[in-house]
């Protein structure tokens, strides 16, 4: 017997959704000078965090899509140049299944080019308005705050530390894109916040399974791969701790402590669960993008885990 989730139109819903966003996002970067590279960017994509906020504005009865769309559409192009930032961090070589930018075109024009288009993503906010712009300003603070805390931090994550990171890390940008479509629906305060708790959590779902797909792929990639990566790992760390003078770090840089993988798969259930509990609420209207809702935190997961045998 087929579920609840399992017998509304899943599929169509998110695909009709991911076909409006990518016209929506073509014809933003139609004419611009750097169109080739913006589409190298953003090519391959998921696009978790755009999807969530329309979802979200559906969920609710907004009626200005073209509004939800144009958020969208910044978000995704934000996002995709912060990783090209985070790949210049980590000294990524890939990223979604190609060469990274930086080692495509070198390190400095891709920083310069990460920041344009990050500047064109909130342009295209700014014209929405000022309190659009603000929900993102603010959550790319806090975003920035949690990468820069894991690269200090990396070798010292407890679980306590750990969970705070990936919530300001990761979980901020789905909180925000949640955010914004429940506001660009037209949602009361209540229910505002009802669904930046439902972003928060389906963000910190999604960067859990991002980091139990890391360790099966490390497993299954065999002895010798994993410790080549725990050795570049340490070695990143001890570098940073040595600039920085801290010395706990670069102890711990030798004798890392992280969250193990058991810990990583009850918080995943547990966040889940959450997730999926909130999108139940009664307050949201009774429709087919409710059941979205609850169906997303699964379906986000299972992108990741596909993501993982892929690499295999």
């Amino acid at each position: 017997m087929k579920t609840v989730l399992e017998k509304f139109p899943f599929d169509e819903l998110l695909g009709s959704l991911k076909n409006d966003l990518e016209r929506n996002l073509q014809e933003k970067i139609s004419g611009r000078s750097d169109r080739f590279l913006i589409e190298r960017v953003v090519s391959g994509g998921k696009r978790l965090r755009p999807l969530l906020l329309l979802s979200v504005f559906k969920a609710l009865g907004g009626r200005e899509y073209q509004k939800a769309l144009d958020v969208a559409v910044a978000l995704e192009l934000a996002h995709s140049a912060s990783l090209v930032h985070d790949d210049i961090v980590d000294l990524d070589k890939n990223r979604r299944g190609g060469r990274t930018l930086w080692y495509q075109i070198g390190m400095g024009k891709a920083v310069l080019q990460g920041h344009r288009i990050i500047n064109f993503a909130f342009e295209i906010v700014l014209n929405i308005g000022v309190e659009m712009a603000r929900i993102f300003v603010d959550a790319w603070e806090r975003a920035s705050k949690g990468i820069l805390n894991e690269v200090l931090n990396k070798s010292v994550l407890t679980e306590r530390l750990y969970m705070l990171t990936i919530r300001e890390k990761t979980a901020s940008l789905f909180e925000a894109a949640a955010h914004a479509g429940a506001l660009l629906a037209g949602a009361g305060p209540d229910l505002t916040e009802l669904m930046r708790r439902y972003g928060s959590e389906v963000g910190t779902v999604y960067q859990l399974a991002d980091d139990l797909e890391e360790l099966f792929v490390k497993k299954r990639m065999g002895r010798v791969f994993y410790v080549a990566q725990e050795m570049r790992d340490r070695f990143l760390q001890l570098l940073i701790a040595s600039k920085t003078g801290n010395t706990r770090g670069i102890f711990r840089a030798v004798a890392p402590t992280n969250p193990g993988e058991e810990f990583l798969k009850r918080q995943m259930v547990e966040k889940l669960r959450s997730a999926i509990d909130l999108a139940s609420d009664p307050a949201i209207p009774e429709t087919p993008y409710k059941q979205l809702l609850q169906h997303l935190p699964i379906y986000f997961v299972r992108q990741m885990f596909g993501e993982a045998r892929r690499h295999l």
